[in-house]
């Protein structure tokens, strides 16, 4: 079986270990970064495929830095956890492609089902090729 890897942003340590020992506890590869560098190269190199990403980095908006990490990775889901809940931020967000927000205080089994949600759809955008490849349905250019 494949590891399905989590790369936990977060700047509250106590959280870091709760949502990484949950995690963990339910079979997935989980890995923290808690500075924005360490994020990015980690999002580069190891190919993460969900991001759990606090509101704030190093007294950046996770929202703008969003876009970059889609840059980096297009197939990173990018689940953010934030505590600010307004029409305009949800736009952003939004806009800059991330797959879900979920609101502090954070209720593990929201985040659970968010994750298990973003490997279906990493899933389905990308199937991995097997003897019967054939019958999965594909776009076909003009």
């Amino acid at each position: 079986m494949q590891h399905r890897k989590i790369l936990i942003a977060y700047q509250d340590d106590l959280w870091v270990r709760s949502l990484s020992t949950y995690f963990h506890g339910r079979g997935y590869r989980v890995e923290a970064a808690r500075a924005l560098s360490e994020m990015i190269r980690k999002v580069q190199k190891n190919h993460f495929e969900v991001l759990l990403l606090d509101d704030e980095i190093e007294g950046l908006k996770a929202s703008d830095i969003v876009s970059l990490l889609k840059k980096i990775n297009s197939r990173v889901q990018v689940i953010m956890i934030s505590s600010e809940e307004s029409l305009g931020l949800v736009r952003r967000l939004r806009g800059a492609g991330i797959f879900y927000q979920a609101m502090k205080p954070v209720d593990m089994e929201e985040i659970r089902s968010a994750v298990e949600c973003a490997f279906e759809k990493i899933e389905r955008e990308n199937p991995k090729e097997s003897f019967f490849s054939f019958l999965v349905p594909r776009l076909t250019p003009a």
